[in-house]
C-alpha cells in the first residue's frame, strides 16, 4: 500500500495529463476506458481508508475538466460499445 503523499502524486499526475489527453481524444468513448484504467490503478494501491478519499478527489478532478462519472460507472456496470 502506498501513503497519502504518493496517492497525492499521483493523483495531481493524472490531473495535470487530462486536459492533454482530453484534447487528443477523437471521441468521448476512447476516454473513459483509459481514464478508468490509471483510476483504478491508484484505487488498488490504497488501503479501504483511502479509498472514499481517493473516489472523491477523482470525481473532484472530472469536475474540473467539465466531465462527471457515466451513470453506468456509479451503478459498477461496465460499458456497452454503443456508449
Amino acid at each position: 500500500m502506498i501513503v497519502r503523499p504518493d496517492i497525492q502524486a499521483r493523483l495531481d499526475a493524472l490531473d495535470e495529463m487530462l486536459a492533454h489527453w482530453l484534447s487528443h481524444t477523437r471521441h468521448p468513448a476512447q476516454f473513459w476506458p483509459q481514464f478508468e484504467l490509471l483510476a483504478a490503478e491508484i484505487l488498488d494501491l490504497c488501503d479501504d481508508h483511502e479509498r472514499r478519499y481517493v473516489h472523491a478527489r477523482i470525481t473532484a478532478i472530472l469536475k474540473g475538466h467539465a466531465l462527471e462519472l457515466p451513470s453506468w460507472h456509479e451503478r459498477g456496470d461496465s460499458p456497452s460499445p454503443e456508449k
